[in-house]
């Protein structure tokens, strides 16, 4: 099977249909840990915050008072940067295992297909994943 690049329409790689859908598994299953060590970070910081904010009420007045507390726009942004950007990201790489499993798919039920249409980010990661695995490309 050819694996084509999308933007140049060229072959890139010529492998098996069943390589080919093991390296995709690869990369879905590299996804989706990805997705679950972003849920962990944004749990840790979550975490870090709300123990923030209870030691803070902890105190008393007259510490508070020479403690100083953030000011709400610096922690409005870092809550983007640690949680809302964290969360798109998730959401793309959600898109990306959705059209892994639209290929998946597609190669399991055609395992005679002769070529692939791929994007280019996806076919770096299935040579990467082969030169790993020591299989010519």
């Amino acid at each position: 099977m050819e694996i084509m690049d999308d933007v140049y329409n060229r072959t890139v790689l010529e492998i098996s249909s069943e390589d080919a859908v093991k390296d995709l598994q690869f990369i879905k299953n590299k996804q989706q840990s990805e997705i679950e060590s972003i849920k962990y970070k944004i749990h840790k910081y979550e975490q870090k915050r709300s123990a923030e904010e209870a030691w803070y009420q902890s105190l008393s007045p007259l510490k508070r008072f020479f403690t100083g507390h953030a000011p709400s726009h610096h922690k409005a942004v870092e809550h983007l940067v640690n949680v809302k950007d964290r969360y798109k990201k998730i959401e793309t790489i959600k898109r990306k295992i959705a059209f892994l499993d639209e290929v998946i798919g597609m190669l399991e039920a055609e395992p005679e297909r002769r070529e692939l249409h791929l994007p280019t980010d996806i076919i770096k990661e299935m040579t990467a994943s082969q030169k790993d695995e020591g299989r010519p490309r």
